[in-house]
């Protein structure tokens, strides 16, 4: 550790706290050599992580829930067929490192049995909630497959960096946030903090989201120790209505807002740790002001070309898996229906249909730009106000102004008149070209989804700005008519994430016979390779 200097500036506490957490991490974390590691065969391997890309392009996810993804289907997969449960959990690893998304021969042995008591809890969850006498039990079951997925993800990879960093964000928003025009009890506050940040700095899926919560409100959830699993299904509805209860609180929306405008400045800190080659220069680019503002400079040009190539594939992949659900929605159902059933078919209006949803997904991320070289300035004056303690700045939060019921009432007609002339205008158009009641349904569902996704590349691109967002009326008017199609579409995005035929037939026709495939080539490598060891 360095001794301060003319040149060094004192570190605020939870910055020097949260570096020290981390470096004792990286000493800790250094592998050992004499514990074994779970090995996968290398062919099989690498027809799995071809397949598994494929896949990915068809059903595209963000690259950091694409194991997540995976862990979930291996899991539904494994739990629907299962019989002997005593190597569920190595087989499960085994899948998840063959298709790429854990490493070869760097796992420990030791991960098998702390996955199976993972797994050993929630199969006990899931089996208690089928007693139970209440209609959702079918909601609750899925629930627990998809907390289990989270929870067996970070027990396989922990992910001890992005809990730090959030921690840190919690700890220095908590400490200097300033509520105005009223007030809210410290449960609102701290656990709108909690879910905000998860989701501005850390990206979170819904699945995650609710396992984290349910950590945070529950502390104990994590242990597996098996006599305390009873106590655990006797609460678990008790646990999913408060999750429901936080995540619908009215003030979220603000507090997101809150820490989406501060995320960068954590995002950077994050940076300059992973870039560090050692804690030296770690400590360097913290503790001497001469280095802080050239770190910062770097780290944040190299995070704005990172952003924009996510923001780019985000684009092309969305095009790609636009256009082949649309092509095959079109010729396994737009075209039956209209050629054989309502005798109204055009190749034009396919082609239209076709080609129309992913080009105007490319036309909206062609008009997407990245934060301007004024926002540089106000990175590096917050980054200040955050890792210096003298520098410290309070965040303020103002509560909504209570509107009267009759003035929301305006705005919820006016909306629903918005959502008429939106669709009932697309609708005309489409006539005009003759197109069925069908696809035009379908058209709508599509243009839909690709206003939503584009939305959120948008929001995407202003992940790094600190800048206030200027409005004219021009964004105004396009949003006005945007925002039916962006709520169906986020509405629809949902549906599908659930219930996607392409994806299905994908899990049953091609991946389930090559699980069978991987087991006989890998039995049938070993069988050579012990043939070949019997010569001398």
């Amino acid at each position: 550790m360095f001794l301060p200097d003319k040149n060094t500036n004192e570190l605020s506490p939870l910055i020097r706290e949260f570096l020290d957490k981390y470096q004792n991490f990286l000493a800790e974390k250094a592998p050992s050599e004499t514990i074994p590691k779970i090995h996968v065969d290398e062919i099989s391997s690498a027809i799995a992580s071809f397949y598994e890309k494929i896949r990915n392009v068809v059903a595209y996810r963000e690259e950091h829930l694409l194991r997540k993804g995976a862990i979930e289907r291996v899991l539904k997969r494994r739990l629907f067929v299962r019989g002997d449960n005593q190597n569920f959990a190595e087989l499960l690893i085994q899948d998840i490192i063959r298709v790429g998304h854990l490493p070869n021969d760097t796992i420990p042995e030791t991960k098998i049995k702390e996955t199976q008591k993972i797994i050993d809890k929630y199969v006990f969850l899931m089996e208690k909630a089928k007693e139970s006498p209440r209609s959702n039990r079918r909601e609750i079951i899925d629930w627990l497959i998809k907390i289990g997925t989270c929870e067996i993800e970070e027990k396989l990879d922990p992910p001890f960096k992005d809990n730090s960093l959030a921690a840190l964000m919690y700890q220095i928003l908590h400490e200097r946030l300033v509520i105005q025009r009223g007030q809210i009890s410290d449960e609102i506050k701290n656990t709108q903090l909690f879910i905000n940040i998860q989701r501005a700095l850390l990206r979170v899926d819904d699945s995650q989201l609710d396992y984290r919560l349910l950590k945070f409100l529950n502390p104990s959830w994590t242990e597996l120790n098996p006599e305390t699993f009873p106590q655990m299904a006797d609460k678990l509805f008790f646990y999913k209505k408060e999750i429901k209860r936080h995540l619908k609180n009215p003030l979220g929306p603000l507090f997101f807002q809150l820490c989406n405008q501060y995320n960068t400045i954590f995002y950077l800190i994050s940076d300059i740790i992973s870039n560090s080659r050692n804690n030296e220069e770690m400590n360097a680019a913290f503790e001497k002001s001469e280095f802080f503002e050239k770190t910062i400079k770097n780290n944040y040009g190299k995070r704005y070309e990172t952003e924009r190539g996510k923001l780019t594939r985000l684009a092309f992949l969305s095009v790609v898996s636009f256009f082949i659900t649309k092509v095959a929605i079109a010729f396994g159902v737009e075209i039956p229906l209209d050629k054989y059933i309502v005798d109204q078919f055009s190749w034009l209006n396919v082609m239209i249909s076709i080609i129309a949803p992913p080009l105007l997904m490319l036309i909206i991320v062609l008009t997407i730009r990245m934060p301007s070289e004024k926002n540089l300035k106000l990175v590096i004056e917050e980054s200040k106000a955050v890792v210096y303690g003298d520098k410290a700045k309070n965040y303020a939060l103002k509560l909504p102004i209570k509107k009267s019921w009759l003035g929301l009432a305006i705005v919820q007609i006016f909306y629903l008149i918005m959502f008429f002339v939106t669709f009932g205008v697309l609708v005309k158009l489409l006539l005009t070209f003759d197109f069925s009641i069908a696809s035009i349904v379908i058209f709508l569902f599509f243009i839909s989804l690709v206003a939503a996704t584009g939305t959120k590349a948008y929001n995407r691109s202003r992940e790094l700005s600190l800048e206030k967002e200027r409005g004219s009326v021009a964004t105004f008017l396009i949003d006005l008519f945007a925002m039916p199609l962006i709520a169906v579409g986020k509405w629809g995005a949902s549906a599908l994430s659930k219930f996607n035929f392409i994806i299905l037939i994908f899990d049953l026709l091609i991946e389930v016979p090559l699980q069978i495939f991987f087991i006989f080539l890998e039995n049938l490598r070993g069988f050579i390779k012990s043939q070949k060891d019997d010569i001398y």
